[in-house]
């Protein structure tokens, strides 16, 4: 939770963070959406959303052993789910690649999916604007990488967002040894590297603070709709055991969404990357995230 002098010092203007545009930034959610189910809540989360411009919803990979294949496919058939039910299949919705970056071993080669050159396509545009486009990748960052790579002049139009890392604030010590890295280290790498590229990271040693009881959430899922009974039924299927759970990628979008409501600093990459500065979220009020997700969710029509 953020501490009681850390809002004095903001509110004071003394802890200034990275500048958060006025208007109605172009956004896309790139989600690796069948991995766990806290992907579908943030998605529910932007359904509506005023504040941005939102222009797609692409699917990532998330293999592991026991995945199964063609992951990326699985987050596509949820997000186009999801869509369909709130009524947004007009939202475009691109799937992603289903591999890593490069090779196992390592090596940058891109993965040209058609979320790869949506994300160039969409970044082009937004550099004709007053705006960069926001890319948050909340799984692997496949796509968001490879459109860089493939694409290499989209990278000061881009303001890249990503969900993984963990961060020893007090240290200032990273450590790669986390799930969504993993999927893809290559792709985080490549970010990392990417001068001019910029980079905001929300640590799942941050966001792991935010946790939601089983109980309490489908009291209120209960009261949500359709949507309600969807997001309640993902649980239900993917962690039918779990009493709580844990919304990482809600954590980094209502961080992005609301920055009173977090707090970041201006950091060096790990000492392995080319040196320069990224953004990494050091704390969150949770308790004002959550009041706020579902005050949003069961005002929905």
């Amino acid at each position: 939770m953020l501490r009681p002098i850390f809002l004095f010092l903001l509110a004071a203007g003394a802890l200034p963070l990275a500048a958060q545009p006025a208007g109605r930034v172009p956004l896309i959610l790139d989600a690796d959406t069948a991995n766990e189910i806290d992907d579908l809540y943030a998605i529910a989360y932007l359904l509506g959303e005023e504040a941005i411009d939102w222009r797609g919803l692409t699917s990532a990979q998330w293999f592991h052993q026991y995945s199964g294949d063609s992951t990326v496919y699985q987050s596509q058939r949820l997000n186009e789910e999801l869509l369909a039910l709130a009524g947004r299949t007009d939202l475009p919705h691109p799937v992603g690649a289903d591999s890593i970056m490069g090779m196992p071993w390592g090596g940058y080669e891109p993965r040209n999916s058609p979320a790869a050159r949506f994300i160039i396509e969409q970044a082009r545009r937004a550099d004709a604007g007053a705006e960069k486009l926001v890319v948050m990748c909340i799984g692997a960052g496949t796509n968001l990488a490879s459109a860089l790579a493939l694409a290499p002049d989209i990278k000061h139009s881009i303001r890249a967002y990503v969900l993984g890392f963990q961060y020893d604030a007090d240290r200032g010590i990273w450590n790669k040894d986390e799930f969504n890295i993993r999927r893809d280290l290559n792709a985080a790498n490549y970010l990392l590297n990417l001068e001019g590229l910029e980079l905001h990271v929300m640590p799942t040693s941050t966001a792991g603070q935010y946790r939601w009881q089983r109980d309490t959430t489908f009291a209120r899922l209960d009261q949500a709709g359709p949507i309600g009974d969807y997001l309640k039924q993902r649980w239900i299927d993917h962690g039918p055991d779990a009493e709580v759970w844990t919304m990482w990628d809600v954590a980094l979008l209502q961080a992005f969404l609301h920055p009173e409501w977090a707090s970041k600093r201006k950091v060096t990459t790990p000492p392995e990357n080319i040196p320069r500065d990224v953004w990494i979220y050091t704390d969150i009020d949770e308790a004002a995230m959550a009041s706020d997700f579902w005050k949003r969710l069961l005002n929905r029509p």
